[in-house]
């Protein structure tokens, strides 16, 4: 059995979706499904049963020694950038991930979770992912607060599971994010206003040096994501435990995404706006991010090519948002 927490959301859903490729449904979905619309996420999947996370350390208790638990790729975490209740952030990202690390030590169960980019704040002390740099790093909001410490948390154990990834994802975008609103990539809402006006708006810059829409990040497409996790599961045997970023390596501009959208959305003549950043972002803005895979690449044997923006735009666009039935 595989244990996929926020298994209804973005990228567990589409982890599940990997899953069930590769020929298993043996799958606990823990999440918080609530009454939106995340359940569709999951509505042509397979897996064995779903419980709410405030229920699975219940369910381990009853259940889960007696289970044959494979691996557990804890995804679940409140990922919103604009969270500001600390609080809660510590106790549903720092200290649930801490509970959950102690019980793979202690039944010896592999465990993949889901760092962040967000911990690497503004970038100053660079984007790789050694762990000495660790300690250095200095998030821009609260949500890269609760993923740095528990990297950090990790650092310090003498006791792990038997191989164990922490996995900075970058920007990541695709099929399965649509439950997110706000919070998910800006692919959708800019194809809605590429087909609706023919013009996608972009954020001013307020960085000397940086132009209006040249703000650069690394976008990594969803199927990336989880074709590394499968990687890192089937070779925990070779691979090194470790922190690993997971991005797509080449850093791009919001007008090169706007651009990539437009072309995949067959509208021509597509125009860019710019509108003034909202004061509350500007404090804690990225204006720069680029994953150094070296590491994963070196260390993790993984050496698959990144999907490009042009490349990964274009099917999320045209087989997916563009479809009757968006999702995998």
């Amino acid at each position: 059995m595989f244990i996929v927490t926020g298994g209804a959301g973005f990228i567990g859903s589409a982890l599940i979706w990997k899953l069930n490729n590769e020929g298993t449904q043996d799958i606990l979905v823990v999440d918080r499904m609530g009454t939106g619309p995340k359940w569709q996420n999951l509505a042509k999947r397979g897996f064995s049963t779903i419980t709410h996370k405030d229920e699975l350390f219940a369910w381990l208790e009853t259940n889960g020694r007696r289970e044959n638990v494979d691996a557990i790729f804890h995804l679940g975490a409140s990922s919103a950038t604009t969270e500001m209740d600390v609080d809660y952030l510590v106790r549903n990202n720092l200290n649930y991930s801490i509970r959950l690390w102690h019980y793979c030590v202690e039944y010896g169960i592999p465990m993949i979770y889901a760092s962040s980019a967000a911990t690497y704040g503004s970038g100053e002390a660079g984007f790789k992912d050694d762990h000495e740099l660790v300690p250095q790093l200095r998030p821009l909001n609260p949500y890269g607060f609760s993923k740095q410490k528990f990297d950090h948390w990790v650092m310090q154990q003498h006791r792990t599971p038997p191989f164990w990834a922490g996995l900075k994802f970058f920007n990541v975008y695709g099929p399965q994010e649509y439950h997110k609103g706000s919070q998910a990539s800006v692919i959708p809402q800019f194809l809605k206003q590429a087909r609706t006006d023919g013009a996608i708006r972009l954020f001013k810059s307020y960085r000397e040096g940086c132009a209006d829409g040249d703000q650069r990040r690394d976008f990594v497409f969803v199927k990336d994501c989880i074709d590394v996790m499968w990687h890192l599961y089937k070779n925990r045997g070779h691979a090194r435990s470790g922190l690993y970023n997971v991005g797509s390596g080449e850093a791009r501009s919001f007008a090169d995404v706007a651009r990539a959208t437009f072309a995949a959305a067959e509208v021509q003549g597509g125009r860019l706006e710019f509108i003034p950043m909202p004061e509350a972002l500007r404090g804690q803005y990225q204006y720069f991010t680029q994953a150094d895979l070296t590491n994963l690449r070196e260390h993790a044997g993984y050496h698959e090519p990144m999907t490009g923006i042009e490349a990964g735009i274009t099917d999320y666009v045209r087989n997916y948002l563009l479809k009757d039935d968006p999702f995998l």
